[in-house]
């Protein structure tokens, strides 16, 4: 363990979560303009391959923030506090399941040179699963999100002089 102190590391954890929370945020904005474009019905197939391309890199970023640096801590015992500990035990497999759904969508569709015209005609019925996953995986972030930062600065208590 580092000898890091706890103003640091509160000042790391905000930085990570500012990361993640701007990863978020452009992956949910290229989910929505490629699940616009694949509502159309003239489907232009270089339009839709380059927002997929892109939309599948900032999805694999995505992932990669919160399971490297926001969830790494749980993994290498470096988080002590019982209350995140508790939660982390409740949510983790249901995070790691939407990981895995992001990196099955990601392996179909991350290399657009071979996409199919089979791959390409599931990809709404795709997408909108993996929405409800990544709206599923927002709501745990933003309970693990909120713990973290609650926790690590209730005030302490001291007594006052009158």
């Amino acid at each position: 363990m580092s000898n890091e102190s706890a103003t640091e590391r509160r000042a790391r954890t905000k930085k990570e979560i500012k990361q993640l929370i701007a990863e978020r945020n452009a992956v949910l904005s290229k989910y929505y303009n490629l699940a616009r474009q694949t509502d159309d019905p003239e489907i232009d197939l270089s339009t839709t391959c380059d927002q997929l391309e892109e939309f599948c890199q900032e999805l694999v970023d995505y992932m990669a923030i919160g399971h490297f640096e926001i969830y790494s801590r749980l993994e290498d015992g470096s988080e002590r506090r019982r209350e995140i500990l508790s939660l982390a035990e409740k949510i983790m497999p249901r995070i790691n399941d939407t990981t895995q759904l992001a990196v099955a969508f990601n392996d179909i569709y991350d290399d657009v040179s071979n996409i199919n015209e089979e791959a390409l005609s599931q990809l709404p019925t795709h997408l909108s699963k993996l929405g409800e996953e990544l709206a599923t995986r927002i709501d745990l972030e933003d309970q693990f999100i909120h713990t973290l930062l609650v926790d690590g600065s209730k005030p302490k208590l001291t007594t006052v002089s009158v």
